[in-house]
């Protein structure tokens, strides 16, 4: 992620803010990277800061990793944008969210869907009425894993970062909760494998149900209808494209042809739109789109999911409904 958010935001010529340093524990990455973007590389923030001036940091690694990283930048001074999942423990989290608290800096969690124009559109169409009433809500997650993103092996296996609930369920929980609000409670089942495939399901306060299922056992599609929600009077297609602009939100209520909501979306362009915000958040002193409490209600639900697959399946509460 951090090679990719080089490339695609910190590359280009309308870039929010100015990128000073890169830094990597493996020299030879960090090298790559900051040749490309023209800046010194570093093996360590130490280094680097003591060496260049920075405001804030990008903090893109194993998810295991994000909550010592997050401390060392915030006891620095500097504002910081961290990958999701915001921390792999709900101890992890809560000093997170404590440190932030004291600290009066920015920090902004990289969490994808809140910053896509077809997950925007359609929580307004819904809020809106275009719909009805929200009855329920499903989302899938479906690719096989490969190439670039198990290098390292950190993703699979039985590390403290492993697994495809833990990498994928904060995605379309963030996703899920833009729609309905907040969870009461998860239930959650293994496929063949649970560190590959996982079905979930949700109550949420309102009363919405929804189900989750995440596998990285199929072939991925370029475009996926990767969420739908239902409603007394229609329905709404959240579409989300990996390679082309075809992302787009499509509400069909009955009766009526099918209406675009949101159009022409590459999702990898939400990358550029989450440093935008995190850049905004420090200049004008507001509110990130995805901050650590958002981020951390997320990771609520996931470590239950987690809870209730190592507890047979049985439906756990989640936040302050949690037993």
């Amino acid at each position: 992620m951090g090679e990719m958010a080089a490339q695609l935001v910190y590359a280009a010529p309308d870039a929010p803010c100015e990128l000073v340093a890169v830094v990597d524990v493996q020299s030879d990455r960090a090298a790559a990277v900051g040749e490309t973007l023209g800046v010194p590389a570093y093996g360590s923030l130490a280094q680097a800061l003591a060496a260049v001036e920075a405001d804030a940091a990008d903090l893109r690694l194993p998810h295991d990793r994000h909550a010592a990283a997050l401390l060392e930048a915030l006891a620095a001074g500097l504002h910081v944008l961290v990958e999701k999942p915001l921390a792999t423990t709900a101890a992890d989290a809560q000093a997170m969210v404590e440190a932030v608290k004291r600290s009066g800096r920015v920090v902004a969690v990289a969490e994808n869907y809140p910053h896509l124009r077809a997950v925007r559109a359609a929580a307004e169409a819904i809020t809106a009425g275009r719909i009805g009433e929200l009855v329920a809500l499903r989302s899938t997650r479906a690719y096989r894993i490969g190439g670039v993103w198990v290098r390292d092996g950190w993703r699979t296996g039985v590390g403290p970062a492993a697994g495809i609930l833990l990498d994928q369920g904060t995605h379309h929980t963030s996703l899920l909760r833009r729609l309905a609000g907040e969870v009461a409670a998860v239930s959650a089942s293994p496929g063949l494998s649970a560190g590959d495939t996982a079905g979930l399901s949700l109550r949420f306060a309102s009363g919405v149900l929804a189900q989750s299922l995440y596998t990285w056992q199929t072939p991925a599609t370029v475009v996926q209808t990767e969420a739908t929600a239902y409603g007394t009077d229609g329905r709404i297609d959240i579409n989300v494209a990996y390679d082309t602009a075809d992302g787009s939100a499509v509400l069909t209520a009955a009766g009526k042809p099918p209406e675009t909501l949101a159009a022409g979306e590459y999702y990898y362009d939400s990358h550029a739109a989450m440093v935008a915000d995190f850049a905004a958040a420090i200049r004008h002193g507001h509110a990130p789109v995805v901050d650590v409490a958002d981020a951390g209600a997320d990771l609520d639900v996931v470590l239950a999911a987690a809870r209730s697959l190592a507890e047979g399946g049985r439906e756990i509460r989640v936040g302050a409904g949690a037993a």
